[in-house]
């Protein structure tokens, strides 16, 4: 009687743990409240957070396999010769071997130590805006034959408007898309006050170089299957792409 009760250490903790749990529920109670929108703005639009998104799936997929349940993803960069030579095997010879049965898809790689890459996947992205994906990959087919023209040797002295004049005028008589409406889609974009604004281009170039890094792409040509990065070659004709894609191509149909 008179004492003062001294609680075991585990009593103890457990006391002094359900007063923080009170204290947090309070605490996240009110949070939650507040938060809470009123029954007026139940239906309002949503609160949009972190950097832009892309609203489609991202790529270009060559015109006959678009319902293929094997996708094979190609990351190039135009700049690149070794991306030339793989395009060419998948373009002319892999995708129409395989038609319905194989989804190529094209994927933007930009190679930071090819300085014009980027303007030359900006032409491109803008003939996909301007025509879809016929004639993106009629511009694709045009550009990579005449990639030599854009290596550093042969631009070194041009400006980006230079250039962009000269991807213009190829995706004119390549794709047939109006060389004022891919110069349009060139053009800087302006905004007063800011300087660093890219053009219409710009946001889906972003796109494919951040899927790129989360993908853990590093150079070109590389290639993904499913989703998968997997080891193949820039050199490899149609027999070497055959031996490595038709178990999987069998495999799926089997799955069916």
């Amino acid at each position: 009687r008179g004492r003062v009760r001294t609680l075991p250490f585990a009593e103890r903790m457990n006391t002094s743990l359900s007063a923080c749990s009170i204290s947090s529920r309070a605490r996240f109670s009110v949070a939650r409240r507040a938060a809470r929108p009123s029954r007026a703005r139940a239906h309002a639009s949503p609160i949009f957070m972190g950097p832009p998104l892309p609203s489609v799936e991202l790529g270009r997929v060559l015109p006959g396999g678009e319902s293929a349940k094997v996708t094979l993803g190609v990351w190039l960069d135009y700049a690149c010769p070794f991306s030339a030579k793989a395009y060419k095997a998948l373009v002319e010879q892999v995708g129409p071997h395989y038609g319905k049965e194989l989804k190529v898809v094209f994927y933007h790689q930009v190679q930071p130590w090819h300085p014009q890459s980027t303007m030359l996947h900006e032409a491109a992205i803008a003939v996909h805006q301007l025509g879809g994906d016929a004639a993106f990959y009629k511009f694709s087919s045009a550009l990579m034959d005449a990639q030599k023209d854009f290596f550093d040797a042969n631009v070194w002295d041009k400006s980006r408007a230079d250039l962009y004049k000269a991807l213009a005028a190829l995706a004119s008589s390549s794709a047939g898309v109006a060389e004022e409406d891919v110069l349009a889609k060139l053009a800087r974009v302006v905004e007063e006050g800011s300087l660093n604004t890219g053009n219409a281009c710009t946001l889906e170039l972003k796109f494919h170089v951040k899927l790129g890094r989360q993908t853990g792409i590093h150079v070109s040509p590389t290639t993904t299957l499913n989703g998968m990065v997997c080891d193949t070659s820039s050199s490899w004709d149609l027999e070497q792409w055959r031996a490595f894609l038709d178990p999987h191509v069998q495999a799926a149909k089997s799955a069916a």
